[in-house]
């Protein structure tokens, strides 16, 4: 019996961080974003009713939550690869007031982004070099992509925005 509780904690260990290890090296760390800069991001994309909004590399949901707050979107996905803040998001979602709100464990680099009219990201430069490529073959025409911290490599944001001089930037891109 102990030898099974053993095994169930480790295979439960590697779930846990061997998802967490997963997200860092193929998009990045889970690093919070911050409130302000969450209603920047809000002003800066001008959500449409209808709009369908992807966040690759979700984290623990809070631009979903922002999203859902302070937009008039349909439908908004998060994707996450980490297990620990995927079934966070997914107890967060049961107890929310928020039926267009959902989240799925999925590497977003296999997710068709053509179904979306927003994309928004937190990732590292090598993960905005290996997404900018999908992006341009797949972002609907008239997409907006928001990406917080990190510019795209080969394309020219249509706004850069911040909430102070000191703060992190958000690279607002049309397709």
């Amino acid at each position: 019996m102990a030898e099974f509780i053993l095994i169930c904690f480790l295979l439960f260990y590697i779930l846990i961080f061997g998802t967490m290890l997963w997200a860092v090296f193929s998009a990045a760390p889970w690093v919070p974003s911050r409130k302000k800069d969450l209603a920047m991001v809000i002003q800066a994309v001008a959500i449409k009713p209808g709009d369908t909004v992807f966040d690759l590399g979700c984290g623990d949901g809070r631009w979903l939550w922002a999203m859902a707050k302070k937009t008039p979107a349909k439908k908004i996905i998060g994707f996450e690869i980490s297990f620990l803040f995927y079934f966070w998001c997914r107890i967060k979602i049961l107890f929310s007031n928020y039926p267009h709100v959902k989240v799925e464990f999925k590497n977003f680099f296999k997710v068709d982004l053509s179904q979306a009219d927003v994309v928004l990201c937190f990732l590292t430069p090598p993960a905005m070099k290996k997404l900018d490529l999908k992006l341009r073959k797949e972002m609907k025409k008239g997409g907006n992509f928001i990406s917080y911290a990190f510019s795209l490599p080969s394309k020219t944001p249509e706004k850069v925005f911040k909430v102070s001089q000191k703060s992190i930037p958000i690279y607002l891109y049309k397709f």
